[in-house]
């Protein structure tokens, strides 16, 4: 029952990862990684069942907290003071292109993960945070608006802890706190660029570009 709880919730982690692919509105973006975050932390609930390691528990609690809540609403703060619904300029004609290609990535990170680095690693599940962290590489790379781009980062936050949890229980807690601290830092140079951009009515550093230019 527990593998199939921890099943699932893997496919939900991965899913959400693909919404973001083919979302060019910021707010659902980050909708998206704070649901994601949550799934990721039901998952850490559900391998502590399995495992029994009392740090899963933590892990899970400060995985909610703070990519589940206290991040996402900071950032959707950023959003919502605007009025408007905001979307990527860029990226919304291109949506079908990269949902085509985030899939491609799906499959050819489970290959890639499967041919060269389930031999060395002895847990088969760390598949889905190999595939997690390619797609936020893509989410970082494909997309301009900054807060997306911090949603890719927290997703690839995401995938670091789940393959950390997997493979090396105990270690993601050390990880976390270190990496809070960096996330509490994107999150300021996040508002302190959005509170700039704000007088120009624009999250796209092209067009901040261009009237500064």
């Amino acid at each position: 029952m527990h593998s199939e709880a921890v099943g699932l919730l893997e496919m939900m982690v991965v899913m959400t990862a693909l919404y973001m692919q083919g979302q060019s509105y910021i707010e659902p973006s980050i909708k998206a990684v704070s649901l994601q975050s949550v799934f990721l932390s039901a998952l850490f609930v559900a391998l502590y069942l399995e495992s029994g390691d009392v740090g899963l528990l933590f892990l899970s609690a400060i995985t909610l907290a703070m990519r589940g809540a206290v991040v996402p609403y900071m950032m959707l703060r950023q959003v919502r003071p605007s009025g408007r619904t905001l979307r990527e300029t860029e990226s919304s004609q291109r949506i079908a292109s990269l949902i085509v290609v985030g899939a491609m990535v799906v499959m050819a990170g489970y290959a890639l993960f499967t041919l060269i680095l389930l031999p060395a690693v002895s847990a088969p599940s760390a598949s889905v945070a190999f595939v997690l962290l390619l797609l936020s590489f893509l989410l970082i790379i494909t997309r301009h608006n900054t807060l997306v781009q911090m949603s890719g980062y927290l997703e690839e936050e995401n995938a670091v802890l789940l393959f950390g949890a997997l493979i090396a229980p105990g270690l993601p807690l050390l990880m976390e706190v270190a990496v809070a601290l960096d996330i509490f830092g994107v999150v300021l140079v996040g508002v302190i660029i959005s509170a700039e951009r704000e007088a120009f009515r624009t999250l796209e550093p092209e067009d901040l570009e261009q009237l500064s230019g």
